[in-house]
């Protein structure tokens, strides 16, 4: 499952998309200065589409939900698509989070084999997400399903990228979350080793 992934595109880039996508960001709070971003990991902050007002707007989010209360341990990064119906509300719903590629690991010892994920066209990844509101903020979390053959051999499930012609759909929530959650077929992805420093 994704723990961090890459943001390196343009605000110009994602406006241009979305318009063609038939879902025009508002950018209601102005111009976000969009800085490259090597590596996007849990609690930090990063950029999420979600709607605000009935239109898709570019919002700045935390990277992982809270854990449950009474539960231990780190942020809930990675949520299970399957048998969920995602709806929008005041206090959470739809997102999709704009990535430039996504890593996972193999191997079983350390130091294990980092690989980026990417789109084989060169453009950004629009990732399906969960987003809420709490206490400290609005935060997303990235769903997930079984992997799809360019995920597969790198992990045993798969965050879910949404082709264009879906990305409307999922952020009025037009359809059944079912129906937009699945797995990108083979050649979608591409993956390059990706070492840390490297």
């Amino acid at each position: 499952m994704c723990a961090s992934y890459e943001a390196r595109f343009g605000l110009r880039q994602l406006v241009e998309l979305f318009a063609a996508a038939g879902a025009p960001l508002a950018l209601r709070g102005g111009l976000p200065n969009l800085e490259p971003i090597g590596e996007v990991r849990p609690t930090d902050a990063a950029m999420a589409v979600r709607l605000v007002d009935g239109a898709a707007d570019l919002v700045p989010m935390r990277f992982g939900f809270p854990p449950p209360p009474g539960r231990k341990g780190g942020p809930v990064i990675n949520y299970r698509a399957e048998g969920r119906e995602i709806a929008n509300g005041g206090r959470q719903g739809r997102a999709l989070v704009p990535a430039s590629g996504f890593f996972e690991f193999t191997g079983d010892k350390y130091p294990k084999t980092r690989w980026k994920l990417a789109a084989a066209d060169g453009a950004p990844l629009l990732l399906a997400a969960v987003w809420r509101a709490g206490e400290a903020g609005e935060a997303f979390s990235l769903l997930t399903a079984e992997p799809g053959p360019d995920v597969a051999p790198y992990h045993t499930r798969g965050v879910l990228p949404l082709p264009p012609a879906l990305w409307a759909d999922w952020l009025f929530g037009r359809r059944p979350t079912a129906d937009l959650l699945s797995p990108p077929p083979a050649g979608t992805l591409t993956a390059v080793a990706a070492p840390r420093g490297g």
